[in-house]
């Protein structure tokens, strides 16, 4: 991939923590046998029965142990099928292309949080068009919702870098949301069938872009570069320089006036002074003596 701005240099560090978690989480469930993202055994993928699915979401695994089972939005975020590797590799080479591309603007805290609300925003999308269909006990897992958040997003900050020296970014991310949103429809009026969460991409691609939009998520404090002021630290700094404007056109009138009265004695003399004239620059003598 080549870019119009700055060229990836190195790995960032929201970014690394991210993938060094996902590739733990990965690792753990192939000692377990996929236990982590299926059945321990015998059951099947349509159903999440005791055994299993220990890292995986649903509504009905959402409710386990009294409503602790939704922890499982995030849990979910970093399992990945234990049948198919390309799930976690593809889903890794987005998250470190796209993400590193995202924390720059970001922050570190910014780019967790991003992650985080895009697979939630995925999961729970794609969880009440499943439910609808009768699907709400099908387990999730995977970042695909993460991942299309931070592809978007970096399409939106570069939309003209070069995928492949081919391709604008902008376009390689509209053509993915164009095929979320088609599958999604289908899924919808066809059911679910293919196993891909199509409308998880959506959700998350749909944070993605209003993350970038409305400012949200950007650690301020971080690789943003200055401290974003409170409401009322706002309203201060306008009040300060509404009055430093004030000032400033009353230092230029006031120097106005001084320059008029001094051409008025060069031409005409002291005595053609008016007596607010006098008491003009003997106000501004005292001011300059104060000073």
């Amino acid at each position: 991939m080549s870019y119009d701005g700055p060229r990836i240099s190195r790995l960032t560090p929201a970014i690394k923590h991210l993938l060094i978690l996902n590739a733990a989480i990965f690792g753990l469930n192939l000692l377990l046998m996929g236990r982590l993202s299926a059945p321990s055994g015998g059951g099947s993928m349509g159903d999440a029965a005791p055994g299993g699915f220990w890292f995986a979401f649903s509504w009905g695994l959402g409710l386990e142990g009294y409503g602790l089972g939704f922890l499982r939005l995030l849990t979910y975020q970093f399992t990945h099928s234990f049948t198919d590797a390309w799930h976690f590799l593809g889903n890794m080479m987005v998250l470190f292309f796209m993400g590193t591309l995202a924390e720059p603007r970001l922050g570190y805290r910014g780019t967790i949080k991003l992650y985080l609300v895009g697979g939630v925003a995925g999961a729970v999308l794609h969880l009440c068009l499943a439910a609808v269909q009768g699907y709400a006990n099908v387990p999730l897992v995977g970042a695909s919702g993460a991942c299309y958040a931070f592809t978007v997003y970096a399409a939106c900050r570069h939309p003209n870098a070069l995928v492949f020296n081919i391709v604008p970014l902008w376009i390689l991310a509209a053509v993915l949301v164009f095929v979320a949103f088609y599958q999604t429809f289908v899924e919808f009026a066809g059911g679910f069938g293919s196993g891909v969460s199509h409308s998880a991409h959506l959700g998350g691609a749909s944070i993605g872009f209003l993350a970038f939009k409305a400012n949200w998520f950007i650690d301020w404090q971080d690789h943003a570069g200055h401290v974003r002021p409170s409401w009322w630290g706002t309203q201060m700094q306008r009040i300060q320089a509404r009055r430093a404007e004030r000032e400033q056109h009353h230092a230029q009138a006031q120097q106005q006036q001084l320059d008029d009265i001094l051409a008025k004695v060069k031409s005409d003399g002291l005595a053609s002074l008016s007596s607010s004239e006098r008491s003009f620059l003997e106000r501004v003598s005292r001011q300059s003596s104060k000073q």
